[in-house]
């Protein structure tokens, strides 16, 4: 496994901990790069289907399930990167990383 791969992993169980740690009153509340915490991880659930699955819809399940969904999408993004050419899927496994960091920054 690359480098690259286990930072993206290592961001995948630090959003998985931080989301399953908000209560919905945390989740309702404004930050300062979204409406609200909710948002924010509704927006980069579109952000990782835009990089890794030609923008498809992400259906809304719950508030219980939204770090399921990040975690399904980041790691959806992970094992298809491994049919990508070696830049190509450096390149997709970075961009899911900086994407992931972003989201948890957000989420502070």
């Amino acid at each position: 496994m690359t480098t690259a791969a286990e930072e993206l992993e290592t961001e995948v169980r630090r959003l998985r901990i931080r989301i399953i740690s908000l209560t919905p009153a945390q989740l309702d509340e404004a930050t300062a790069t979204a409406p609200s915490r909710r948002q924010a991880i509704i927006d980069a659930l579109a952000e990782f289907s835009s990089i890794t699955s030609a923008r498809r819809e992400v259906p809304w399940l719950s508030d219980q399930a939204l770090a399921d969904q990040v975690v399904v999408l980041l790691e959806h993004g992970l094992s298809t990167s491994a049919r990508l050419s070696e830049d190509e899927r450096d390149d997709q496994i970075r961009t899911l990383t900086e994407a992931a960091v972003r989201l948890r920054r957000a989420l502070a």
